[in-house]
């Protein structure tokens, strides 16, 4: 009888879990300037520098002699379809005018054993859609987040923005926070 109420249990924490999930991001806007594509939701996202080949969504990366680093992921690939199908349309006319809800969780936090720099390579996962890579480095006035961003012609672009300044700073307070947490924890 026991074992039953825990099986039932367990169901119906895992159906409720199933209910409460994250939205998916709304697509608000699209832009296409020499081949590279600018996309934005819940009219607060922004992501730069995307090329689309071959029915692929290609997203800026970082490489050095050993690797290629993707600043952004796509965690659905139904979702990621979606997306292709609207900029394949050349339909870049606003699809949501409301900016429902975002939602963020800290996915990676992954410290190097002797850092320069960077202090902490993260990750946060957008309504379980959109993962973004971004550091941690330590400035004159601090701990910052660097999000991605490349440099062209001896200046800093930005490819990932945040317009609500609300959002932008209670997402950098948690990963400065989470950060120190498992620095503190790394250390014992």
């Amino acid at each position: 009888m026991q074992t039953i109420k825990k099986f039932l249990f367990l169901l119906f924490l895992f159906l409720f879990c199933i209910e409460v999930s994250a939205e998916k991001l709304l697509l608000t806007k699209i832009s296409n300037t020499n081949n590279k594509i600018s996309i934005e939701f819940n009219n607060n996202l922004q992501l730069h520098d995307f090329t689309l080949t071959d029915n692929n969504l290609l997203s800026p990366f970082y490489e050095n002699k050993e690797n290629k680093y993707y600043f952004f992921y796509f965690l659905d690939r139904n979702f990621k379809n979606d997306i292709i199908k609207k900029i394949q349309s050349n339909d870049t006319d606003i699809v949501y005018k409301n900016k429902g809800k975002i939602e963020y969780k800290i996915n990676k936090c992954s410290i190097p054993k002797q850092p320069k720099k960077i202090l902490a390579f993260m990750s946060v996962i957008f309504n379980d859609n959109i993962e973004i890579n971004c550091n941690i480095l330590k400035g004159p006035y601090g701990l910052w987040i660097a999000w991605p961003s490349i440099k062209e012609q001896n200046k800093w672009k930005k490819l990932f923005n945040i317009k609500d300044k609300h959002l932008k700073e209670d997402i950098e307070k948690n990963l400065i926070e989470h950060y120190k947490q498992k620095n503190n924890a790394d250390k014992l």
